[in-house]
């Protein structure tokens, strides 16, 4: 469909239902946007699936209801719209020329298991899964897994199994006095979104994430010449970095790129999931840790955990006296749809002994923030010693947690253009890869248009001048250089 012209303003998209929703949200007849009311009035439950519904006060800043079933901030949502059509990108412009592909195109893309309900987790080691037919290949990590780090077969780890694993090292943390954060204070809609005051989600909510994503088993003859199982989920695409690495080798535009890691896999919200972005981005983190066998891998043997298991992970830490003040500040969020950000992420992380930073960045008078963040991204590149003489700079680094007002990204890279402007480059959980990308993947091509394709994981001046404040949360652990990269 051809695009549409707003009537008030230059917006145009192909999308009728986004264009109506940009009209009534920015150019509204009496003032109030229409589409605010449902989700603050009642829950929002698929047909079959009514639930007693609640009567709450009226939101601290209106938020709109778009048809993926997240719920936007009004300043945000044309640029959400506008997303969601390069999430969908297809066109013939955009398609690539394939000039070849690795022998094993679909491990690129594949992962472990996402939690379903009575499961059983393979988490054998890669080597017994190479020599075996038929038995699961963790596609997670970049190197053969140790076989003493193998779980049994037949075991099904958990959060609470993943905390005994931490409880039964020699870490030991002496517990906090809860005392100290008396201080803190509940907070609002305006940090924990339209569900602050939520006790409990949605039956039928917590029934699909506790089923998980979708998972597709394929059999794939492996470099060795043997049988292997892929198990690739839906909401999961690994190889993505790869791809994005030959387009912005292919746009002559930009002067370097830095990237990083390419084990980590751009996870995305299943559909009406609603905003549990701080949890997708915390299994991108993870994801980092399991490909690059970095401090903690052997907590995640298998599958990324699921947003329930981070749940009862950071309610563990808590408890534990990990940042306690965060309970007091939520409320606690174990089964809830309260949003989590950048202390939540520092929790787990810290409880789980795997060493993090965290770094605020506010608007001054001597600096925009925007250029504070790429400064702050670009060092961190720097730091790792990359070879300069490359236009595209391939790290070992993990992804950066980063948050801003009602929403969290997945930091991966860093574009510098030949103007000098910069801009990052980021997993966005609310959206998946677009087909185009989805092609690519595992492949050698050239593309036409190689920055229609990267439109969907640039984050500029435009989007991140409408903010005033970031926080951004790295690893602290460090692995060699080129470690990744060199093994594709």
């Amino acid at each position: 469909m051809a695009p549409q012209s707003c009537p008030f303003c230059p917006f145009s998209d192909s999308n009728p239902y986004f264009l109506a929703q940009h009209v009534e949200t920015l150019h509204p007849e009496d003032g109030v946007p229409s589409f605010v009311s449902r989700h603050f009035l009642e829950e929002d439950v698929p047909t079959g699936c009514k639930e007693a519904t609640t009567v709450r006060e009226a939101p601290s800043q209106p938020y709109i209801e778009c048809e993926c079933g997240e719920a936007i901030a009004a300043s945000d949502f044309e640029d959400h719209a506008q997303l969601h059509s390069a999430e969908a990108a297809d066109t013939a412009a955009d398609m690539a020329e394939i000039v070849g592909a690795p022998a094993l195109p679909a491990q690129l893309h594949s992962t472990a298991l996402n939690r379903t309900a009575g499961s059983v987790e393979p988490t054998v080691s890669i080597p017994m899964a190479i020599n075996s037919p038929g038995i699961h290949q963790s596609a997670n990590s970049s190197k053969p897994r140790q076989a003493s780090r193998a779980i049994d077969h037949g075991s099904q780890i958990t959060a609470k199994d993943r905390l005994a694993l931490l409880l039964g090292s020699n870490v030991s943390r002496k517990k906090r006095d809860v005392a100290k954060h008396r201080n803190a204070k509940r907070l609002g809609e305006a940090e924990l979104g339209p569900y602050a005051h939520e006790d409990q989600m949605p039956a039928w909510l917590q029934r699909q994430l506790e089923r998980g994503a979708k998972v597709t088993i394929l059999n794939q003859i492996s470099h060795q010449g043997q049988l292997v199982r892929l198990e690739l989920v839906a909401n999961e695409t690994r190889g993505v970095l790869s791809v994005l690495a030959q387009l912005c080798e292919q746009d002559n535009m930009l002067a370097k790129v830095y990237l990083c890691h390419p084990g980590v896999q751009h996870v995305f919200k299943m559909a009406k999931e609603g905003g549990f972005c701080g949890y997708r981005n915390i299994q991108m983190m993870i994801s980092y840790v399991q490909a690059a066998r970095s401090r903690g891998h052997e907590l995640f043997p298998g599958r990324l955990p699921s947003v329930l298991d981070l749940q009862e992970l950071i309610e563990s830490a808590w408890d534990r006296g990990i940042n306690p003040a965060g309970k007091v500040e939520t409320g606690g969020i174990r089964g809830t749809r309260k949003y989590i950000g950048t202390p939540e992420a520092q929790t787990l992380l810290t409880s789980l002994d795997i060493g993090c930073e965290a770094s605020a960045v506010n608007d001054t008078d001597h600096r925009p923030v925007h250029e504070q963040v790429y400064d702050y991204v670009e060092q961190y590149f720097i730091d790792s010693t990359i070879p300069p003489a490359t236009k595209v700079r391939k790290a070992s680094l993990a992804p950066i947690y980063f948050q801003h007002q009602g929403h969290s990204l997945t930091i991966v890279g860093l574009e510098v253009r030949k103007s000098g402007s910069r801009n990052l480059l980021v997993f966005d959980p609310s959206f998946k890869p677009s087909p185009g990308i989805q092609r690519l993947i595992g492949a050698k091509f050239r593309a036409a248009a190689p920055e229609k394709l990267l439109k969907a994981y640039r984050r500029g001046d435009r989007y991140l001048g409408k903010h005033s404040s970031f926080e951004l949360l790295k690893l602290c652990d460090r692995i060699s250089l080129g470690a990744g990269w060199d093994e594709l």
